[in-house]
């Protein structure tokens, strides 16, 4: 999830929380406002500090295996409350104050719940965490919302009128107007998506303008939380059927895995990679599937996926079935289902690309390979995750990770 949506959404929170409990006996209400939102959208971003040592480390595969890494696990997010609740409270005994046991807790669950609310937030993407570490070092990912979602910032508009700080209020605004103007004219969202869009912010603004403000922010928490559930439920759907097809017109196909990646502001069209293995093959598919084809066919989809049709360095084929007004096609990639296990013991760097690549797929280049992975695979030279390996060629990561590869079920 970007930045802004983190502290969006833990503007909210925080502001919630302190309208929902009782007055502090030692903090002003300005005091404990500020206390709140200050630990929410801190803590809500908190975790992605792991930029500062996969920036050190210098290498792409550093920044594959270690954003999201640690610090996106409970164990690293529960250290970094500790860091957060020890600072606020060293800033309380440097102005002498002394907190009652009740602004302790209010410190201490604000510290927990903002670094958890971040994974919980990225978790709904499809790039994945890994929050159970060391007891579990799989992946786990949501495949429900975009990684930039304007329906979520439209959620926060129930600030608007609610919070007293008028700079907090302006940049909010200005927030929600880039995703209107972004959701109208980029092209990436259809009308009606747009024009939903455009009555939520206004609704949930005009809550903030006449109603209480416990009453906005219920509305704005509870909008929040029916849209997540929303996209959850429409890409389980959208999983669901998209399998089927699979089933139909690919019998002699096991499907390992089926990642999504939904469109912004629209639970209806998502790209799909279906990664599947026929006999002594492995094969990775793309297409865009629609949930309502006929209101939104999938060629439209295609035409409005963020960035339009990626021209791909992995050489994708035609399938060779025909596409619908429910699913459009766009290529194939098929090699040696043990290429790739071949290439992870022959080279390092294969190897650890491999402990995060969900959707892999391999290209000969000259005397060595191309490997990457289709989920960002969006421009013919390589990108964020490929790597170039062969004779002399082979970059290590410089900090080893303990993930436990997405496609352990090809490397077996």
């Amino acid at each position: 999830m970007d930045n802004v949506t983190h502290a969006l959404i833990s503007v909210m929170v925080g502001e919630t929380v302190h309208r929902a409990l009782p007055p502090s006996a030692v903090l002003s209400d300005r005091a404990r406002r500020t206390v709140a939102i200050t630990v929410m959208v801190v803590g809500g971003n908190l975790p992605d500090a792991d930029v500062l040592y996969t920036t050190w480390a210098g290498t792409t595969l550093d920044y594959l295996l270690h954003h999201r890494g640690h610090t996106h696990t409970i164990p690293g997010a529960l250290g970094l409350s500790l860091l957060l609740f020890l600072a606020v409270r060293l800033w309380w005994w440097r102005r002498k104050i002394t907190p009652r046991p009740a602004d302790t807790w209010f410190l201490a669950g604000l510290s927990v719940l903002a670094t958890l609310l971040h994974i919980a937030l990225d978790l709904t993407n499809n790039y994945g965490v890994h929050p159970f570490w060391p007891l579990d070092n799989r992946w786990y990912y949501g495949d429900a919302v975009f990684i930039i979602e304007p329906l979520l910032w439209a959620c926060c508009s129930v600030l608007l009128f609610v919070l007293p700080s008028r700079t907090w209020r302006i940049l909010i605004a200005l927030v929600l107007t880039a995703g209107l103007g972004l959701s109208w004219f980029s092209g990436f969202v259809p009308l009606s998506m747009a024009a939903l869009l455009t009555v939520l912010t206004a609704g949930l603004a005009a809550a903030s303008r006449f109603a209480p403000p416990r009453v906005a922010l219920a509305a704005g928490v509870a909008a929040w939380l029916a849209l997540t559930a929303t996209f959850v439920i429409t890409s389980r759907t959208a999983e669901s059927r998209f399998e089927a097809l699979l089933t139909d017109y690919f019998p002699q196909t096991r499907t390992l895995d089926v990642v999504l990646t939904p469109m912004p502001a629209d639970p209806l069209c998502r790209e799909v990679l279906a990664v599947q293995r026929s006999g002594d093959q492995y094969v990775v598919r793309r297409a865009f599937h629609s949930l309502t084809p006929g209101w939104i066919p999938a060629r439209r989809c295609a035409e409005m996926y963020p960035g339009g049709t990626p021209d791909p360095t992995a050489r994708l084929t035609p399938i060779a079935q025909p596409s619908t007004d429910e699913v459009n096609w766009a290529g194939e990639l098929t090699i040696p289902a043990t290429l790739l296990a071949d290439l992870g013991s022959e080279y390092c760097a294969v190897g650890a690309l491999l402990q995060f690549a969900r959707a892999p797929w391999v290209v000969p280049k000259g005397d060595g390979w191309i490997v990457g992975d289709l989920r960002f695979d969006r421009e013919p030279g390589l990108g964020l995750a490929e790597v170039e390996v062969g004779p002399g060629q082979d970059e290590c990561p410089r900090l080893p990770a303990p993930w436990v590869p997405p496609r352990e079920d090809l490397l077996d």
